[in-house]
């Protein structure tokens, strides 16, 4: 009803998949910039809206204010400066906060008991990381990573090449100053198998201490001791080793920020992450926690846009084919065709999708970077980014 009038650029913000792409393909034929905020359709089809927009002179761009944005900005900061990235990430949305003389955690305005956790607030020299399975397990009932989270990774791993060190990452309980420690090399003391991770963790702390909510962070490898221990006395944050520093944005201002974005699309012709160099590295998928019937129809709900009894985990990204774990937000309104089992990867055999714009565009995504290449022609994901969570 619009896309005539003479404005520059849209904000797409439904969060609903399909009308995210319906609206961005509009947006973009009717050659106006778009600034994606909806998520959900740009861990889906974004490589394709992405290289659509360049075709027609114009620029479909993450936004300041939310985490892919201002991840995307921090890792090619770092990149241009010549650093190794051993990991780059965000905190999950909600804080952990532990009441000490009430023996629990808050956690987005619930209360969950946490008898032991005093036990496992601090880590021994050489038990950091048995501590810190140990504090996940005692606040298990917590949930600690959410469709959200892996989806805005999702986009950024597209935009860096960056992927997960596993399918449905590590989600560690951490204080702040605990990151770089444990997201190191596992050489070094940490959890990580390689360099140029993508991680989520969610921050533990007191009700005294500043929020890492939504904040976003690179890990950088410390080359110069003299130098590295210099900042460390400047305050920055080193790991237990020496051999790794955490660089971070502790804000999440959401909308408030979008408007540089937009002046640097309309004003400047520049993206606020991505760019060219955005392909469909990884996609976001959806495991199974529970068995589905054949006839069942699987439904988006909640403002984290979840589906029921599916959790999501980050795979190798491949064109779509009755072996092809589906991306997840293809699923809502899918109904399932055949008996799924619990832990089984959703692929495109198990369900009939319902037709629509996102699943267009994504076809057109498959031949645009795969051609008529079948995914057993592609090469193999990493061993990581296949191996489920045990």
């Amino acid at each position: 009803m619009v896309c005539h009038l003479p404005f520059e650029i849209v904000v797409e913000s439904t969060g609903i998949p399909d009308v995210g792409a319906r609206h961005a393909e509009i947006a973009i034929q009717a050659d106006k910039h778009v600034g994606i905020a909806t998520k959900e359709t740009e861990s889906v089809v974004g490589p394709y809206l992405t290289r659509l927009a360049e075709q027609h002179g114009r620029l479909f761009t993450p936004l300041d204010g939310d985490q892919p944005s201002l991840l995307i900005g921090l890792i090619t900061w770092a990149q241009t400066l010549g650093f190794e990235i051993v990991a780059a990430g965000k905190s999950s949305e909600y804080d952990f906060i532990w009441d000490e003389q009430g023996e629990a955690v808050w956690c987005n305005g619930t209360c969950y008991p946490a008898r032991d956790l005093k036990r496992a607030w601090a880590m021994a020299d050489g038990q950091e990381v048995p501590t810190i399975a140990a504090r996940s397990e005692m606040l298990s009932a917590i949930p600690q990573i959410s469709v959200p989270d892996l989806c805005e990774m999702t986009n950024v791993a597209n935009a860096t090449s960056l992927v997960p060190d596993r399918p449905d990452f590590h989600a560690l309980v951490l204080r702040t100053h605990e990151v770089p420690t444990l997201l190191d090399h596992q050489r070094f003391g940490g959890v990580l198998e390689g360099s140029g991770r993508l991680e989520v963790f969610n921050c533990l702390r007191r009700p005294d201490e500043v929020s890492f909510a939504g904040g976003v962070f690179v890990i950088l490898r410390c080359e110069d001791h003299d130098a590295w221990e210099l900042l460390r006395a400047k305050g920055h944050v080193l790991s237990r080793s020496g051999n790794s520093a955490m660089v971070y944005l502790p804000r999440h201002l959401l909308g408030l920020e979008a408007p540089i974005s937009l002046l640097d699309a309309v004003l400047k012709g520049l993206p606020s992450g991505g760019g060219p160099a955005v392909r469909p590295h990884v996609d976001l998928t959806a495991r199974a926690t529970q068995g589905f019937a054949s006839g069942q129809r699987l439904e988006m709900k909640g403002h984290h846009r979840h589906i029921e009894g599916l959790r999501p985990e980050v795979h190798g990204s491949v064109p779509l084919s009755p072996s092809a774990p589906v991306p997840f937000y293809l699923l809502p309104g899918a109904e399932i065709v055949r008996p799924v089992a619990a832990g089984q990867l959703i692929t495109l055999a198990d369900v009939s999708l319902p037709e629509s714009h996102l699943l267009r565009l994504r076809r057109a995504q498959d031949a645009m970077f795969f051609g008529n290449a079948s995914p057993s022609t592609q090469p193999p994901s990493k061993e990581t980014l296949s191996t489920p969570r045990s």
